[in-house]
């Protein structure tokens, strides 16, 4: 039976030493998308993966649907590069020169699909006039930046109102979890309805994907 969701692979938490391998591994098990992670250092105290990594995985594994989830103030200066993923989501609270409504647009210039990431404190009310606008909104349930943290429990109401106003505005918009999934929620988190769900160590530290994958999709 076709799930209504999929599982999401955090790139960042694979062994990226093995990285080539790890993607082949989640494609055998039936992966088709995958969450890959750009940070600046600035918008968040981290770094993440490469631009160029992400043209690598791209140009080997054409098939895969990739969302760069860009944890970067000034994306306009990149989105040529980056442009190479399928989704491109950027956060409503990091520092654009600029307007949203700009960088959303020349995100769809790219050929890109266009998501937008939420951030735990992120004022909800700045959706009412891009829903319409963009294809991905991505919940974090953790503060961006860094893996390993745990679920904030105020994500539940963030995901309730932000289902609300997509019902209200009688939208199609992809809603995706991004943070803290672990065995304790992950079904909590299906039963809400979500399109993508971002695992990080939940599946990367198993031992047989596929049998991870197969006990998630059960639920």
């Amino acid at each position: 039976m076709q799930k209504e969701f999929k599982i999401t692979p955090s790139i960042m938490t694979c062994d990226v030493l093995a990285m080539r391998t790890e993607i082949k591994k989640l494609i055998k098990a039936g992966i088709t998308h995958i969450h890959f992670d750009l940070m600046d250092g600035h918008f968040v105290n981290n770094l993440g993966l490469s631009i160029e990594n992400l043209i690598s995985i791209k140009k080997e594994f054409p098939e895969l649907v990739i969302d760069a989830h860009c944890m970067i103030n000034n994306l306009e200066k990149l989105i040529e590069q980056i442009c190479i993923a399928d989704y491109i989501t950027f956060h409503l609270d990091s520092q654009q020169s600029l307007t949203t409504k700009e960088l959303i647009e020349k995100i769809k210039t790219s050929g890109c699909k266009v998501g937008l990431g939420i951030d735990l404190a992120t004022n909800l009310d700045q959706l009412d006039d891009l829903l319409s606008e963009v294809d991905l909104l991505t919940i974090m349930s953790i503060k961006p930046g860094f893996a390993g943290q745990e679920f904030e429990e105020k994500t539940w109401t963030t995901i309730k109102k932000i289902k609300q106003k997509i019902a209200k505005q009688n939208l199609k918009i992809k809603l995706q979890i991004d943070g803290g999934v672990r065995w304790s929620n992950i079904n909590d988190l299906i039963a809400m309805k979500l399109d993508f769900i971002v695992v990080g160590s939940l599946l990367f530290k198993s031992s047989d994907y596929q049998k991870t994958l197969n006990e998630i999709y059960k639920n």
